[in-house]
């Protein structure tokens, strides 16, 4: 796999996570009563920045050894093992 696909793969990976933590951001902002462009821009904000983190983390992690690492997969099995 090439390093754009494990880019890719890694920033496709990311993308829920950079949704709900745009949504927190919206919804916290909106119900703290701060204009719409403020909570707009932060939400942009917070979105893009853990988009390219996790990204990143999960490119890094491709590139150290050699096998792709995806959050939603360690984040799901994670989940499961912590049910009684």
């Amino acid at each position: 796999m090439t390093l754009s696909r494990s880019a890719l793969y890694a920033g496709l990976d990311a993308l829920p996570f950079a949704a709900l933590g745009t949504l927190a951001v919206f919804v916290f902002g909106t119900a703290g009563g701060l204009s719409s462009e403020a909570v707009g821009g932060a939400a942009a904000l917070a979105g893009a920045a853990l988009l390219l983190g996790l990204g990143t983390i999960s490119s890094n992690r491709y590139q150290a050894e050699g096998k792709p690492f995806y959050f939603t997969r360690a984040v799901v099995v994670e989940g499961l093992l912590s049910v009684p």
